[in-house]
Formats: structure tokens, C-alpha cells, sequence
């Protein structure tokens, strides 16, 4: 339920362009309804021509204050509600494919390989992912490094006209990214934030950096492939 309510979020911020052109439009159709409505009912004479009058301006009226009301809700989720949604779901993490484990007949550096590999070959073949020297970058960890734990990102986030950005992160066997938090300031060379391994299960892991402009538009991303361990190793 949680999962379907952040899509449905998600999905009024990225058509709220068109989603505030219809209700404009819906409230423009209502106002004209009304303004015809006061027409007729000053016209009126008989009781039943002012009754019908009447009931054409409440449903006029109705539509409007209903138009606007699902105006000030939109307009919440775009200014209020959406810059505050990037943020780490425990719920989702346990939905990991158990498919992008490590095989248990390869050791461990072997694994290690062939996870590298398997990232690169997805990087390079199904992902779009930019990554700029001091614009737009992870530094650390490095591609195909190893982690555990609460891995502290570091990095660039110095794009033009930037809003925020947010850091995710996907398993390699079904491509669903995941946010773990979200940033307003701009970054250069400095902590991106942080990201809590520790209730992953091991296995190859993408983590993307996210920036979007001030009206909510995404960049292409910058995506690295790691490798978790359990703490143990």
C-alpha cells in the first residue's frame, strides 16, 4: 500500500503540468456555467424556471470549489509533499531479488569478478548514466568497490538551474531503484550523504546520483556498480 501511494505521488509531480492545465480549464468550463446560471435565474419569472436556475448555480458552484480544492492538493504534492518523499523505505528492502546473490560455488574474489562484470555489462548495454568530473560524480566508493556498513558517498552534484537531488540504489538481477535520501545543496567534492548496507543481503549493487532542476526535471544520471559484503569479511 505504501509502495502504490509513493507511485501515486510520484505520478501527480511528474504530469503536474498537465494535471494543472485541465483543472484550469475545468474551473474556466464551471465559471462560464455559473456566470450563465445567474443569467438565467435573474431572467426568471415562474418558480419552476427560478428553481432550475437555482440548482444549475450549486452545481456550477460545486464544481469550482472542487476544482479548487484538487488545485491546492496538487499544488502540495509539487511544492510540499514530493521534495520530502526521497527517503529510505525498510518495506521495500527486504523485496531484494534473491537471484543477484553470489553463486556459492565461486570464491570469493572469483565472485567478486564476475559481479564487476555483470555491472559493467548492464552500465554499459541497458543504463543511461553521465558521469562528469566536478559536476556530476561519485568518488567515492569507486566503481566495483567493495562495501559494508553505513558507506559515507562522496562526490559532485553541480548542475545548472539545480533543485535537489536524490541517491539510489538497485540490485543487479531486476532494475528497481530504490531512494535511500535527498539533498537541496549543491556539492562539490564533499559528502553526498550516506547509504546503510548493513540489512542488504550481499551481492552486486548499482547506486545512481540523481540531480533534478528547480521545476522537478531529472538529469541523466550518474550510476556505479558496488559490491556488498557482509560485515563479517
Amino acid at each position: 500500500m505504501e509502495i502504490f501511494l509513493e507511485n501515486v505521488l510520484r505520478w501527480l509531480f511528474d504530469f503536474r503540468t498537465g494535471i494543472f492545465i485541465i483543472l484550469g480549464l475545468g474551473i474556466l468550463i464551471y465559471l462560464r456555467k455559473f456566470v450563465i446560471g445567474i443569467r438565467e435565474w435573474r431572467k426568471s419569472v415562474f418558480g419552476l424556471e427560478r428553481y432550475i436556475a437555482k440548482r444549475k448555480l450549486a452545481s456550477s458552484s460545486g464544481g469550482i470549489l472542487l476544482l479548487f480544492i484538487l488545485i491546492i492538493g496538487e499544488f502540495l504534492v509539487v511544492t510540499v509533499i514530493n521534495p520530502k518523499m526521497p527517503v529510505l523505505s525498510e518495506d521495500r528492502v527486504a523485496n531484494i531479488d534473491p537471484l543477484a546473490t553470489p553463486t556459492a560455488t565461486l570464491s570469493v574474489e572469483e565472485t567478486q569478478q564476475v559481479n564487476i562484470q555483470e555491472t559493467q555489462t548492464i552500465l554499459q548495454e541497458s543504463l543511461e548514466s553521465e558521469c562528469i568530473e566536478d559536476v556530476l560524480e561519485i568518488t567515492s566508493p569507486s566503481n566495483g568497490e567493495r562495501v559494508n556498513g553505513i558507506v559515507e558517498l562522496m562526490g559532485s552534484v553541480n548542475v545548472p538551474n539545480f533543485g535537489y537531488y536524490k541517491y539510489e540504489y538497485s540490485t543487479i538481477g531486476t532494475i528497481d531503484w530504490i531512494t535511500i535520501a535527498a539533498e537541496d545543496q549543491l556539492k562539490l567534492n564533499e559528502s553526498l550523504g550516506n547509504w546503510n548496507t548493513s540489512e542488504l543481503t550481499p551481492g552486486p549493487y548499482l547506486l545512481q546520483i540523481v540531480p533534478l532542476d528547480n521545476v522537478g526535471q531529472a538529469f541523466t544520471p550518474c550510476i556505479i556498480g558496488v559490491e556488498v559484503i557482509s560485515e563479517e569479511n
